[in-house]
């Protein structure tokens, strides 16, 4: 009888603890499971549906890895040097700055969950080794000083005529979404070749949907890693870092090929759903 009683017991244990498991992985709180990891995949799929293969802008997704194919057209001084570095050097390390590894938080993707961003840049000069029916962003080095910009209008944003002379602005001097990059601001202050590379990477997110964040009324935001200052510590303020929500602006673009503004404003720009603190 004794025994009887505690074999049941027993079994009446391992019931219990079967029960609590199925409970944790229903979605419920209880357990010591660990939760199912969130990917990149399972958020947004693998972008094969919003991709027609001819774009300057690609982008795919396979697990928690992000890759990002670029086609990009190098045109004007891009062979001069700058800290024994070309300029075509220099920008496509800027471009490639988006490249790395980011985690999200509560206020991006999912907390907890870390992915990596590949960045391929294809290359070609004055529109030498154009492939047939492929679009490509140009990416104007001048010698001048000015402060660069994308030419594609403000709050405006067309992946697929990315390239080509059709878009929002009717001067044709440059293709929609072509890069112009000066030496520097002024004449007494030429950029270095970090600078140039930073500045390389803010013109870039604006080819990647994303628009200024300077000169917003934007100060402390609790999605600016490190607690810095959103405009010092964001690529597309003044110069800092690509943040996770950087990231998630740009998958946000991509699929529903709308310019990703940080603020509302009368340029026109519409916040973008991505910027959740504020």
């Amino acid at each position: 009888m004794k025994k009887a009683f505690g074999r049941f017991k027993a079994l009446a244990a391992l019931a219990a603890a079967a029960i609590a498991a199925t409970s944790f992985i229903a979605g419920g709180t209880q357990g010591t499971l660990a939760a199912p990891t969130t990917t990149l995949q399972q958020m947004y799929g693998t972008l094969a549906e919003s991709t027609r293969g001819y774009e300057a802008v690609q982008a795919r997704i396979s697990g928690n890895t992000l890759t990002i194919d670029l086609f990009v057209n190098f045109r004007g001084a891009y062979n001069t040097k700058l800290g024994g570095q070309t300029y075509a050097a220099l920008a496509a390390k800027g471009l490639k700055l988006w490249a790395g590894s980011y985690r999200g938080s509560r206020w991006d993707f999912r907390e907890g969950m870390s992915f990596t961003v590949k960045v391929n840049v294809n290359a070609i000069y004055n529109g030498k080794g154009r492939k047939p029916g492929q679009n490509y962003f140009d990416f104007v080095c001048l010698t001048g000083k000015g402060r660069g910009y994308v030419f594609q209008g403000a709050g405006y944003y067309n992946r697929e005529l990315m390239g080509t002379y059709e878009g929002a602005i009717p001067d044709k001097s440059y293709p929609c979404g072509s890069i112009i990059m000066y030496n520097g601001l002024s004449r007494n202050k030429p950029y270095t070749a970090n600078q140039y590379i930073k500045v390389s990477a803010h013109e870039f997110g604006h080819v990647l949907g994303l628009g200024d964040l300077y000169g917003k009324g934007v100060t402390f935001t609790k999605e600016c890693p490190s607690g810095k200052k959103y405009e010092k510590g964001d690529i597309m303020g003044a110069h800092g870092n690509v943040t996770a929500n950087n990231i998630e602006m740009f998958l946000e673009a991509y699929r529903t090929n709308r310019y990703q503004a940080y603020v509302n404003s009368d340029l026109p720009e519409v916040k973008s759903p991505m910027i959740r603190s504020y």
